[in-house]
């Protein structure tokens, strides 16, 4: 099905891109530059559920579209644009996702539970502090997202979301100034929390070789989160993300009070992890303890790749000409479909394999031990 929604956007994406260009040339531009606004957001639609290799690309496509558009129109003051970035590019909501939709990490859910509810009790000592903020690393794949959502969940706060790849690439020079706004929003609209995902894009050795732009935005970063952590702000946190917790820059590691392992799923963890994502299905005839062996070294977002591809051979077996159907035929059209059968998987299999080498997963195991978490 995920097919059949990203052909449906690239139809509207389309649509969008010619109407812009119409109405630019008949200098309509005001018009244009919406058209052009609404193409960026579908573009950044399909690219969210991209593969990571192609996501990045798509991305600056769709930034290219909204430049273009704002472009076409009067710039507006400067606390207004940064006012616009901060709303289109971070997620700012209160996410529906609960911990029980998480499969398995229990032990990492555990300790992210303890920290965001401290802050909330309000009869403790003085000496009882809660770290305000927390390392989530471990493989890709591994909810680390899901998790900060969950938390944000649990403290009914405001959820703020930066990719920094993204940051860095669509707002060249203004990224400091955009750093340092969404850190002044957290504080206007806590509870909230602020999630850096990608951090080592950014965050890396200052050793390295990284360019001065960069180097300025991670100084602003390490500024900010220094600030949350001296300050007595009580019902914000900050949470980053990194599958290479080894590139981080020292200064970077210092400055998140906790550390938290999240691991490759267990066998317990990926009977979960198939069952949320199978829930629904009739897979009467699968062996579950087959699934669950079958999986040893994936991500749960291999897992979930794994039972989407399953689904997808299905559907394509039963509805053979559905890619030809027009959007008013798909309106009108019953999706015809079929228990999951072993064959399913087997192909499945053929075309997902895990991300994550065990090379990896030993050095995981020894920044932890350097670390924590």
């Amino acid at each position: 099905m995920g097919d059949l929604r990203d052909n449906i956007l690239r139809q509207e994406l389309q649509k969008e891109i010619e109407e812009a260009k119409r109405l630019e040339k008949d200098g309509s531009v005001k018009e244009a530059s919406e058209h052009y606004l609404r193409a960026s957001e579908i573009y950044r639609r399909i690219a969210y559920n991209a593969p990571p290799e192609r996501a990045q690309e798509m991305f600056g496509v769709a930034s290219k579209y909204e430049t273009f558009g704002k472009a076409l129109v009067k710039s507006r003051p400067e606390t207004e644009g940064q006012e616009d970035m901060i709303n289109s590019l971070i997620v700012s909501q209160k996410p529906e996702i609960k911990w029980e939709g998480i499969g398995g990490l229990e032990e990492a859910k555990k300790d992210i539970r303890e920290a965001i509810i401290l802050p909330f009790i309000q009869a403790k000592p003085e000496y009882v502090h809660a770290p305000r903020t927390i390392l989530l690393y471990g493989p890709p794949g591994t909810e680390k997202t899901l998790l900060a959502k969950a938390s944000s969940n649990t403290m009914d706060a405001t959820f703020f979301e930066a990719r920094m790849p993204t940051l860095l690439s669509k707002y060249f020079g203004e990224s400091q100034k955009l750093i340092s706004a969404l850190f002044n929003r957290a504080r206007k609209t806590q509870p909230s929390l602020i999630f850096i995902d990608e951090l080592d894009s950014v965050a890396m050795s200052r050793d390295s070789d990284i360019d001065e732009s960069t180097r300025r935005v991670l100084s602003q970063l390490l500024t900010e989160i220094e600030g949350f952590n001296t300050r007595k702000e009580e019902k914000i946190l900050i949470m980053g993300a990194t599958n290479k917790p080894w590139d981080l820059d020292d200064a970077v590691i210092s400055r998140f009070q906790k550390k938290i392992y999240v691991p490759l799923p267990d066998e317990a963890a990926r009977k979960a992890i198939l069952q949320i994502h199978l829930e629904d299905a009739d897979i009467s005839g699968i062996s579950m303890a087959s699934l669950v062996e079958r999986t040893g070294g994936f991500s749960g977002r291999d897992i979930n790749s794994l039972c989407h591809e399953a689904i997808t051979r299905m559907v394509r077996e039963q509805n053979p000409d559905i890619e030809k159907l027009t959007p008013k035929e798909l309106e009108v059209y019953s999706l015809k479909y079929r228990p999951l059968s072993t064959g399913d998987f087997d192909t499945a299999f053929e075309n997902v394999k895990p991300s994550t080498q065990q090379d990896d997963i030993e050095k995981y195991e020894q920044w932890k031990k350097d670390f924590g978490g």
